[in-house]
Formats: C-alpha cells, sequence, structure tokens
C-alpha cells in the first residue's frame, strides 16, 4: 500500500550491475528510471561490485548490498529473506531468476529464450549430471518466473512470439514490449588513442569486427570457416577479429584458428587480456565492417553499437535481425559459409553499398533508446500498483 504521500516502494534486483549482459540492461534501467520517477520510492538491491558502482541521483534512490550469488540457494533464502523485510509494494526483476517464494507482486524483465533452444553444457566446468540438474531447475524456476510476474517485459515482437510458441496456457496479455537501445556509456568514450589499442593487440588494419560471446549459438565456427573463404577465394588480405571472453568457448575457437596456421589472421584479443567498454570502441572505429552471424538473439545490439560508430552491418538473416534492422544492414544466410563469405565480400568492395548501409544505420540507432525502455517500465509499474491490469 502507498504511505500518505501517494508513493510506493519498489524494489529492483540489480545484483548484475556492473556485469555484461544482463548487468548493462540493470544499470540502465536504473539509470533511466531515475531519470522519469520522482514519485515512488525504489530499493536497489545490488552485489559488492555494483553496490560500489551506483551512487543514486535521484533521492527516491537508495541502495541496499545484497550479496548473493546469481542462481544460487542463497538467492533462494538469503535475498528472499533480505528482500521481504523492505516490504516492498513491487519487486521487479530485470531477468528469470526470482526468488520462487516470494509471496508478493513481481515484474520480471526477459531478454529472450536462447536457452531453451542452445545448450551451454559444451562450455560449462560441472560435472554433467550436475549440470543437467541445474538445466533442470533453470527451466521450472524460469516458467515459474512468468507464472508468477504481474507482467513479463520482452524486448521484441520475436522474443514475444518464442514465448508464446514454448509456454502457450500463459495468455499473451501478459507481456509487454520494452525495446532497448544502445548504453549511453558507449556513446561518450574517448577513442583518440584507437591506434594504440590496435597495437596492444596485435591487430593491423583493415580488419572485420565480430564482438560477443562464443557460445553456440553465436555461430563463430562457421564465421571463421567463411573467413578462410573470403581469404582463399576473394583474396582478403586482412584480419578477423574475434572479440569475446575468455572461456571453454573463446579458448577451443582460439585452438581451431592456431592449428590451421592463422593465428596472425584471425585475432582473438580476449585471449590476451579483458577487453573493456573503452577497448571495444577503439576496436569499433577502426574496423571496416562489423560482422554477427548469430543463429538467435534477444534484441541484438552489438551491430547497432556498430553502426553508432558509422560501420556497414552484415549479419545473419534471423526474424529478430529482420524486425530490429530492416534494411539498414546486409544479410546473409547463417547456415551457409559460402553466403557468408559472398556478403562479406560484398560489402568490403561495394562503397555505395557502404555508405547506404552507414546512413541508415545512423538513422536506426536514434530510432531507439533507453527513455522509451525505462517510460513503458514505469508505465507497467504505475499500472500493477494502481491494480489496474489493462495496458
Amino acid at each position: 500500500m502507498p504511505n500518505k504521500s501517494g508513493e510506493y516502494i519498489i524494489g529492483i534486483d540489480a545484483r548484475f550491475y556492473g556485469e555484461a549482459g544482463p548487468g548493462r540492461y540493470a544499470k540502465n534501467i536504473v539509470t533511466h528510471l531515475e531519470k522519469i520517477d520522482h514519485k515512488n520510492k525504489y530499493v536497489i538491491f545490488l552485489r559488492k561490485k555494483g553496490f560500489d558502482l551506483y551512487n543514486p541521483t535521484n533521492p527516491n534512490f537508495t541502495k541496499a548490498l545484497a550479496e548473493y550469488n546469481w542462481y544460487s540457494f542463497g538467492e533462494q533464502l538469503g535475498f528472499l529473506f533480505k528482500i521481504l523485510k523492505y516490504k516492498l509494494d513491487l519487486f521487479y526483476v530485470p531477468h528469470f531468476n526470482i526468488p520462487i517464494l516470494y509471496p508478493k507482486k513481481i515484474v520480471t524483465a526477459i531478454p529472450d529464450l536462447i536457452m531453451h533452444s542452445f545448450s551451454t553444457e559444451k562450455g560449462t566446468t560441472l560435472w554433467k549430471p550436475y549440470y543437467k540438474v541445474k538445466k533442470f531447475v533453470y527451466k521450472i524456476v524460469f516458467w515459474w518466473a512468468i507464472v508468477r510476474s504481474k507482467k513479463v517485459i520482452v524486448p521484441a515482437n520475436t522474443v514475444l512470439e518464442d514465448f508464446l510458441k514454448y509456454y502457450p496456457n500463459i495468455s499473451k496479455d501478459k507481456y509487454v514490449i520494452a525495446e532497448e537501445g544502445i548504453d549511453p556509456d558507449l556513446k561518450g568514450v574517448d577513442t583518440s588513442n584507437s591506434e594504440e589499442v590496435l597495437d596492444k593487440y596485435g591487430i593491423k588494419k583493415p580488419f572485420i569486427l565480430y564482438l560477443s560471446s562464443m557460445y553456440e549459438h553465436k555461430n563463430v565456427p562457421r564465421l571463421v570457416e567463411a573467413f578462410i573463404i573470403l581469404i582463399n577465394k576473394y583474396g582478403y588480405t586482412g584480419q578477423l577479429v574475434l572479440v569475446g571472453k575468455k572461456d571453454k568457448f573463446s579458448k577451443e575457437i582460439g585452438e581451431k584458428v592456431s592449428n590451421m596456421g592463422l593465428s596472425n589472421k584471425i585475432i582473438l584479443p580476449g585471449l590476451q587480456s579483458y577487453v573493456d567498454d573503452k577497448d571495444a570502441c577503439c576496436l569499433r572505429k577502426e574496423s571496416s565492417i562489423y560482422i554477427f552471424p548469430s543463429l538467435k538473439e534477444g534484441f541484438s545490439l552489438t551491430p547497432m553499437e556498430a553502426q553508432y560508430f558509422g560501420k556497414p552491418c552484415v549479419i545473419s538473416d534471423i526474424s529478430i535481425h529482420k524486425e530490429v534492422y530492416g534494411d539498414s544492414v546486409l544479410y546473409f544466410n547463417p547456415l551457409s559459409i559460402d553466403d557468408i563469405a559472398e556478403k562479406m565480400n560484398k560489402i568490403l568492395h561495394d562503397k555505395d553499398l557502404q555508405q547506404e548501409l552507414i546512413d541508415k544505420g545512423y538513422k536506426l540507432t536514434e530510432k531507439y533508446s533507453w527513455d522509451k525502455t525505462a517510460e513503458v517500465t514505469l508505465t507497467v509499474f504505475n499500472n500493477i500498483l494502481k491494480n489496474t491490469q489493462s495496458f
């Protein structure tokens, strides 16, 4: 219930704050809600890293330390008791990992169902039977998060269709679409030392850039095979730069590259050291084109980030890309290494096409913003808090 001044108390699970992926979402949604909501009170739950990084600028926002691991028993018990102490009117989880016993109103924001289609078992360090148990628990928690949520915020119609496919008994009315946008922090990065960044990682121009993880659905092995065709069939003399975190997937790609004797042509900076946002923006700035061969995505922001830096993009022909990017990119069949190579070659040599895509890319980046995401999210909050089910 609201207090005498009509204020509600909203809790936000921002424990991913400061991390990649869901952490970027948590940071941006909190930052932009601060800008537009001066009525409700907020408690932002953070782990130590995020707690140190986040400094509220809106007096209605306070932070609380919640040092509980993601996907853990501590999350389900310790974190549960922690949030119950605050007597929240609404609890918002920008992910699916809710405390399953939380009894009050919940809103979730779930970016995709990629793990429903693609397994990460290949890259796990967990004992295989234990991994399978965790995957089973994941599906139960995921389902329960949808059932318990008053609303589930998703980033695109393509993702909504996935939810309706996997959970046909859940009403479509439960879902709300709130598109994402480029992290504003990337727009202000100083890239004046980009040549030094290239030297640090042994990168030489010209080069084609890929920037993301190297999980199975990212389709990086086919990209490597297509790049070999680009060299052998089309005579490309530049490099392919694959930027991703150091894990079992990227190490496997690195070993494949090394075994083929292509370590001077295919560079994996993440195997050398962590590539921070500043270095990543320098690489975007200096690249010739951006390529993204993913088989499935939630909203797929990395091509848009490249577009902001004025790069023509060639990306996989999948539903989410068609929905988000329209005609601002060049598409290829992600299952065909020949088509990937052909489209890379086309965009590298067609200067008119490059400029057309650059112009359209700039316009596209202006279409999406976190201001809009926050506005939709706040409307969801207010409607639920007023006990209205319409949206």
